[in-house]
């Protein structure tokens, strides 16, 4: 009989938690790499082994994956990495966790680049790939819906997300959640209409909240460059909320969530 605990089947792949006095105390666990490894290495190996572990005990793998660009490079790894060529893309199901408000023609759709980045070189089957109706007024809803129905018809570890996968910037933004959005406050909606103003002219997105986002097994949070590494530096020593640092709302809980430094972020505390 398995003596394994309940929470530690529902989180999945498990990982060490890591002690670095030299990165900034953040909730969860805290991870660069060491000399002549990419930062990217260890968040493609922890990112195939959630998969393989989600896809062997429910039968697939629902993966949420940031619109922003900032995560073009994972998405090359993830195609042209051969240590990653056992990953189950045919059982995995993309949610694209954020996008414009544009038509998915348009420049600016982050479905599309990621249709070109990622779905059609990976082979996901387009019936297992949800994207966000940007341009309808009533995206939120249609997507609450749609994470709703999908997740509890699981056969097995169902109503919940097996991986999210962000990135973060100076600002504290993660997926289309920007710092003074009462989306941050959210407590039970999957999805919300959201505004960027930080660009000088405003961009309207639709997002995932933190309730969904904090509910998954598995959270990534890719952070890169020195303003990024400064940025979360500061939030670790004088700790901001949620409203004016988003990141800040990410939660561990009795999940996995884990921070990967690239070595330009981690140079700020060396």
């Amino acid at each position: 009989m398995s003596t394994e605990q309940p929470d530690d089947q529902e989180r999945g792949y498990s990982l060490e938690h890591l002690a670095r006095p030299d990165l900034p105390a953040l909730p969860g666990i805290v991870d660069t790499p060491d000399r002549g490894e990419d930062v990217l290495d260890l968040m493609t190996a922890d990112l195939l082994a959630q998969a393989l572990d989600c896809t062997h005990r429910f039968g697939g793998f629902h993966m949420a994956f940031s619109g922003s660009e900032g995560l073009d490079g994972l998405c090359r790894r993830l195609m042209f990495d051969p240590d990653l060529r056992r990953f189950p893309w045919d059982r995995t199901h993309l949610w694209i966790s954020d996008d414009r408000c544009v038509p998915r023609n348009d420049p600016l759709s982050c479905y599309g680049r990621l249709r070109e980045s990622l779905i059609i070189p990976a082979g996901i089957p387009m019936s297992q790939v949800h994207t966000i109706p940007s341009t309808d007024e009533s995206a939120d809803e249609i997507m609450h819906s749609r994470l709703d129905s999908e997740l509890s018809d699981r056969l097995r570890g169902a109503g919940r997300l097996d991986c999210v996968i962000l990135d973060v910037d100076e600002h504290g933004r993660i997926a289309g959640l920007f710092s003074g959005e009462d989306a941050l406050m959210e407590k039970s909606r999957h999805v919300r209409f959201t505004r960027n103003s930080h660009l000088g002219e405003d961009e309207f997105w639709v997002s995932m909240t933190l309730p969904i986002i904090n509910d998954a097994r598995m959270i990534q949070v890719l952070v890169q460059g020195v303003a990024a590494g400064e940025a979360l530096d500061g939030q670790a020593k004088a700790p901001k909320p949620a409203l004016e640092f988003p990141a800040a709302g990410l939660k561990e809980s009795d999940r996995i969530l884990k921070w990967y430094f690239d070595q330009e972020a981690a140079s700020v505390n060396a």
